[in-house]
């Protein structure tokens, strides 16, 4: 019986052991599982002074950007993390630039940033306080240095259709050797138009295409000839166009203000 009660107190501390040895095992488990946590936690928590940015590249031609101004914004970059710095929120603050087209900013390890601001290309002036890109993007700007720059202005239609159609007269008209130098778009989509020599024309809202070509085959013969006595075509009659002559010309010739010719 002795022998039966040792073995039952040895069974008694094996079962003490293991029990003791699961719990450390499970305890040991929780810190493995924990660690990646508290790893994490640090590192994020040293991120911004972990590996800061100490070099910015900035590329791009700046015809109309303040390199100055970009450059006082990217100081404000300098010493963020390499991870942490808000790549998005970046851009967005470079794009607050009304000249910049793009802007792509790259991480080079292991503390550059490489940015690139592309700028907008103005082809007309919107209105006194608008230009509109190449890409019929109208955004603010200074207008008082483009001045040479056409007018091309619409109410209601969006900028890629008037932009559109600027380029289409400009062709036109372009092959009687005149330049267009307006076109604008009413609120019921009338077009009027006006070239270099002064001339302005009245299209209408319909027929467009039709009215325009009417005028350049008979352009060359009826109307160059005398366009500076010319103040305006109107184009906006079924069958022909009307004239209006400049006052001075009616006052030295003495002519009715219009000259009607229903046979074009």
């Amino acid at each position: 019986m002795v022998r039966i009660h040792k073995q039952g107190a040895q069974a008694n501390r094996s079962l003490t052991e293991q029990s003791a040895e699961f719990e450390w095992r499970r305890s040991y488990n929780w810190i493995f599982l924990l660690l990646p946590l508290l790893i994490g936690g640090l590192y994020q928590s040293q991120q911004d002074t972990l590996l800061p940015i100490r070099t910015i590249e900035l590329s791009g031609t700046f015809q109309y950007i303040d390199q100055k101004e970009v450059e006082a914004t990217l100081q404000t970059f300098i010493g963020e993390g390499f991870f942490s710095l808000d790549i998005h929120q970046a851009q967005k603050t470079l794009s607050n630039n009304s000249w910049a087209e793009s802007v792509s900013i790259r991480r080079i390890w292991p503390d550059r940033l490489n940015i690139k601001i592309i700028e907008k290309n103005p082809v007309a002036r919107w209105d006194d306080k608008h230009l509109i890109s190449n890409r019929a993007v109208v955004y603010r700007a200074i207008t008082d240095r483009f001045r040479q720059l056409p007018l091309v202005h619409s109410v209601n239609a969006s900028p890629e259709k008037i932009l559109s159609r600027y380029y289409q007269l400009s062709t036109r008209f372009g092959t009687l050797n005149e330049k267009v130098v307006s076109v604008v778009m009413d609120s019921r989509g009338a077009l009027d138009i006006k070239l270099a020599s002064g001339l302005k024309i009245k299209v209408g809202r319909d027929d467009i295409e039709r009215k325009v070509e009417r005028l350049v085959t008979i352009y060359q013969q009826q109307i160059q000839p005398r366009r500076n006595e010319i103040e305006l075509v109107d184009l906006r009659y079924s069958n022909g166009f009307a004239v209006a002559w400049k006052k001075e010309v009616l006052r030295d010739r003495n002519k009715a203000s219009l000259w009607r010719n229903t046979n074009v």
